[in-house]
């Protein structure tokens, strides 16, 4: 078994996004992504299903120019089979993101 402390991991930068991988199999890749306020991930194509748990802030994540805004405690879901996803921080933003690797 494998335990972390979230709320310890995030970091943030004003020079742009920051990633944190904290765990990684296989089968599964854990990070967290510390947002300022304005920063985005560019749009991008994954070869994985992606979950993003939002542990704090809010902003809005598209995948193939399907918007979504979302908060502390939103959960989204992203398919492999989507071309492009992009997330965009309003306020200071951390957000767990897992891919599960097929």
């Amino acid at each position: 078994m494998n335990a972390f402390a979230l709320d310890s991991l995030p970091t943030f930068s004003e020079g742009g996004p920051t990633k944190n991988v904290f765990f990684e199999t296989d089968r599964i890749k854990a990070q967290i992504m510390g947002l300022e306020p304005g920063q985005e991930i560019p749009p991008c194509r994954m070869e994985n299903d992606v979950i993003f748990i939002v542990l704090v802030g809010r902003g809005a994540v598209s995948a193939d120019g399907d918007e979504r805004v979302f908060e502390k405690g939103s959960f989204l879901f992203i398919p492999k089979e989507c071309m492009t996803r992009s997330l965009r921080a309003e306020i200071k933003t951390a957000v767990l993101a897992v891919q599960v690797k097929s």
